[in-house]
């Protein structure tokens, strides 16, 4: 018996679910946790207030790539959800992280590592609930429909 492929409603609840997680934990980490060490490491690049547009086309989009990245085709399990979405999240955030300090004057490795880490935390903490909340929720219930 083939293994069960991620359905659309799937993906979309998936997706919801990582978006609302990534959110809350952005918000804590970047609006209380360690905004003193963000303000601190980057100094005058910061700017003194959030730029809606950028950060609303990220907070959408990066958790779709989550979704349909690392949770499609359907992971093997919880433990492989975790480790894609946090491959995937350290793969961008690294991007991000290592052009800035190949590019900006100032920027530390300690921002990048930090950053990085936090990117591969984030990232597995949305995808490793979008898995365990919906898709792996999903297989269950249709693996006991197939025994009946």
């Amino acid at each position: 018996m083939s293994e069960p492929r991620v359905t659309l409603g799937q993906a979309v609840a998936a997706y919801g679910v990582a978006v609302l997680a990534m959110g809350v934990l952005d918000g804590v980490w970047l609006g209380w946790l360690a905004l003193d060490f963000y303000k601190h490491e980057l100094g005058t690049l910061m700017a003194t207030s959030v730029r809606v547009v950028p950060a609303a086309l990220y907070y959408l989009g990066f958790p779709a790539a989550i979704v349909f990245l690392a949770l499609t085709p359907r992971p093997s399990g919880w433990a492989s959800a975790l480790v894609r979405s946090a491959v995937l999240g350290l793969a961008a955030f690294g991007v991000y992280d290592l052009t800035n300090l190949a590019t900006l004057r100032g920027y530390s490795v300690r921002m990048a590592v930090v950053d990085m880490a936090y990117g591969a935390f984030a990232s597995a903490v949305g995808g490793g609930l979008a898995y365990a909340l919906v898709i792996r929720r999903r297989v269950a219930s249709a693996g006991a429909a197939s025994t009946h």
